[in-house]
């Protein structure tokens, strides 16, 4: 979820034409050193725990400790992280990584980027609502 919000605060600097390092070809290696470089600041193990975190909220109290325990020793956190970097590295250009990366490197992004999970946490439930209420529409509509 927070590499979900990491994509949406980014293409508003994903919107610059011109590479960094103009240079350097839009290569696979160079494209995974830059993914590289992005995990280096924003480390999957990190995200994964908050988004684990977060998600034992929607938990009875008394279940949480268990519902962390069973998710944090069977979720493949190194799966999950390849497919992160293979994504990344697929849907974005060398230009467009390298503005991501020099975007994360500063404190305030990160800082900003932590923050994210709070954004996100009210914007769901909108969002849901909001599938729900379309759902509900379209079969009202096919009734009639």
């Amino acid at each position: 979820m927070k590499l979900l919000a990491a994509f949406f605060v980014a293409l508003t600097f994903l919107s610059v034409p011109a590479s960094i390092n103009a240079a350097e070809p839009d290569t696979p290696e160079a494209r995974a050193r830059l993914v590289d470089e992005y995990f280096s600041y924003m480390p999957m193990s990190k995200m994964m725990s908050e988004m684990v975190q977060g998600v034992s909220k929607q938990v009875p109290e008394d279940q949480r400790p268990m519902f962390v325990d069973t998710l944090t020793k069977n979720m493949r956190f190194d799966v999950i992280e390849s497919a992160a970097r293979q994504s990344l590295a697929k849907h974005l250009t060398l230009s467009e990584l390298e503005l991501f990366v020099e975007f994360i490197k500063h404190p305030e992004a990160r800082s900003a980027m932590d923050k994210m999970k709070f954004y996100m946490a009210d914007l769901l439930p909108v969002i849901r609502q909001e599938v729900i209420r379309a759902s509900q529409m379209t079969a009202t509509a096919k009734e009639q």
